[in-house]
């Protein structure tokens, strides 16, 4: 009973992961704003929760077919992030979603406290297909770990990882893409923004 309990808590953490996966998707998709200190908060907290499982498998000290596994997902969801972060298109903050940031960040809320972002990025289709290459991966490691009996590679802890580390190797490239684009646009052409509340 608990084991099937386990089972089954395990597969709704990999379907809550999917989930996000969809979003992230819907969100590249379209202009947003280029959020960099925000955007390290749900990655985080996913890649937490999915290194806890891989610790709480019962599985360790895990094997040298494990641990190639492991890095071959690490390498994978770390590339393509970085890659999809390299390949999201940038551009100055458009007016209107400026206008609307500022009214957020005077009702309060998670704007309050943050400076409104220089820039808004699209990562377009070619973040779907990086998405596909990296969830390729993770389900290709696991269907090797099966037949390697390498369980580690199979656990919903490695999904929940590449998850994060996929999104945190993208909003890193993002991060320092705009931070260089702030560096080499002179300071007397950027929109002055208001001081916080």
């Amino acid at each position: 009973m608990i084991l099937e309990l386990l089972e089954a808590t395990g597969r709704l953490q990999e379907l809550g992961a999917l989930v996000y996966v969809v979003y992230t998707i819907v969100q590249e998709l379209r202009w947003r704003p280029v959020e960099t200190t925000i955007e390290w908060r749900v990655p985080g907290i996913i890649g937490l929760i999915g290194l806890i499982g891989l610790l709480n498998t019962g599985l360790l000290p895990p094997s040298g077919v494990d641990l190639g596994l492991l890095a071959i997902a690490v390498v994978a969801a770390l590339g393509s992030g970085a890659a999809a972060g390299l390949l999201t298109r940038l551009r100055p903050l458009a007016p209107a979603t400026r206008a609307k940031l500022e009214a957020r960040r005077v009702r309060g809320g998670r704007w309050a406290r943050a400076s409104i972002p220089e820039h808004e990025g699209r990562t377009g289709w070619v973040g779907v297909a990086l998405w596909v290459v990296t969830l390729g991966v993770r389900y290709g490691i696991e269907l090797v770990g099966e037949h390697l009996d390498a369980r580690i590679a199979e656990t919903t802890g490695l999904a929940l990882l590449v998850v994060a580390l996929y999104e945190l190797g993208r909003s890193g490239a993002i991060a320092w893409r705009a931070g260089r684009r702030e560096s080499q646009t002179p300071s007397s052409s950027r929109p002055s923004t208001p001081p916080p509340l």
